[in-house]
């Protein structure tokens, strides 16, 4: 076990390791670790498991201590992220650059806008998808469909191809596992390095024309406004930049979604409240959806210098993982941390999005997103209701997840989909 501690914890669990639950729920597992303290070592993903909410903000408020995983990423590692201008690769001045950049193209005034000219005209597109059918699985024909849109459009890319659409979130995916993988393992990688080449082959003919023709999208806006950060404006630098916007804006947010739509259908009377009542209750579905289920159930940091975390000592070199998806359900922060409850006060103060300067500079777009997404489904569908005769929605996934399927009758049901 590396580095020594004051209380010395054994980690031995029953499921073996953190990496142990794909398409399974993992929160009983998390409550068993819990018991034993935070931080715990898990052997075979050789890694610290933090799950202890004040915790995980320390360490990610803290990056001179706890970097970024990427802090000593390979070049075969950079390629399949992008490369370029790319946030998640940078670190100290060059990441505050970026991080303002991104924070400007997706300001709370820039969302404002997007959502009646990109997020909405979408949100419909994919709703008349639905007219006419009796029943829908809304994770596979809604969810998954409203994101990868929202970032094409928004890059100035068409969206209304169903198959390029498909093929981005499949290669997306290959990347998530990589990641999940804490960037191990040969296959993955090739797999992984395959799909970013694709993703370059898809963006680049779109960069090179808004350089020389650009328009009021965000990649013209990158060739257009970068140089005034202090941003690098050859063609590496702008397909990184967008490349992670491209990443970043489309999986979560489908998860997200999904999250949401659990615990919309998961209750008639929950349901009943938002349907008449789109103000706080809804905001507070959202917010619980994604401290309850957190899309990203994990992230990695690397202990830069011995360090003491709780009661264990951290050794240079080691490998944090800050398990998002726990400290979410810390009891010591929450009151009945696993029931959702729309009165919970301060909502928004919760780690889905990260803490600190790696937080996700596109929460707001997401919320967004979201919010519209379920609006527009109980706008248009008044007798919507899960269809309990279908298979029942169930974690899916591992590293990034979300309630899949979701079955629901468009015309009638009030019963229970459970939850």
């Amino acid at each position: 076990m590396p580095g020594g501690s004051a209380t010395t914890p054994t980690f031995d669990p029953i499921e073996g390791t953190i990496d142990a639950f794909a398409d399974r729920d993992p929160f009983p597992f998390y409550e068993r670790l819990r018991a034993i303290g935070s931080p715990v070592w898990d052997s075979r993903a050789k890694a610290w498991l933090v799950l202890d909410f004040e915790q995980c903000t320390q360490v990610e408020r803290d990056e001179r201590i706890f970097a970024n995983a990427y802090v000593f990423a390979d070049d075969l590692t950079r390629r399949i992220k992008g490369g370029g201008a790319n946030i998640t690769l940078s670190r100290d001045r060059e990441h505050d650059k970026l991080r303002r950049f991104h924070l400007k193209l997706l300001s709370p005034g820039s969302v404002s806008r997007f959502r009646e000219a990109h997020i909405r005209p979408i949100v419909d597109f994919v709703a008349d998808g639905l007219v006419g059918k009796t029943k829908a699985d809304l994770f596979e024909d809604y969810a998954a469909r409203i994101p990868p849109r929202v970032i094409c459009s928004l890059l100035g890319v068409p969206f209304d191809d169903d198959a390029m659409m498909a093929r981005i979130l499949e290669l997306n995916e290959e990347i998530v596992n990589f990641i999940a993988s804490g960037y191990e393992g040969e296959a993955l990688r090739d797999r992984a390095l395959a799909a970013s080449q694709e993703l370059n082959e898809t963006l680049l003919p779109y960069i090179r024309a808004r350089r020389d023709a650009p328009g009021d999208d965000f990649i013209s806006r990158v060739w257009q406004e970068a140089p005034a950060a202090g941003i690098a404006t050859d063609e590496e630098a702008v397909l990184g930049l967008c490349r992670e916007l491209y990443f970043a804006g489309s999986d979560t947010t489908v998860h997200g979604i999904a999250n949401a739509l659990y615990l919309l259908l998961a209750d008639p009377g929950r349901m009943d409240v938002i349907r008449h009542d789109r103000g706080k209750p809804l905001s507070a579905l959202i917010e619980e959806s994604l401290r309850l289920y957190n899309v990203v159930q994990y992230r990695h940091r690397i202990c830069m210098e011995e360090s003491v975390l709780g009661d264990v000592r951290i050794a240079k070199g080691a490998v944090v993982i800050l398990v998002h998806a726990a400290a979410n359900r810390d009891p010591v922060k929450f009151a009945c941390p696993a029931q959702i409850d729309l009165e919970r006060r301060a909502p928004t103060d919760h780690l889905a999005f990260g803490q600190g300067s790696r937080s996700c500079v596109g929460s707001q777009l997401a919320r967004v997103e979201m919010r519209i997404a379920i609006e527009t489904l109980l706008d248009r569908f008044p007798d919507l209701g899960p269809d309990v005769t279908a298979d029942p929605p169930r974690f899916q996934a591992l590293y990034m997840r979300s309630m899949a399927p979701l079955h629901v009758s468009l015309e009638r049901s009030s019963e229970k989909l459970g939850g």
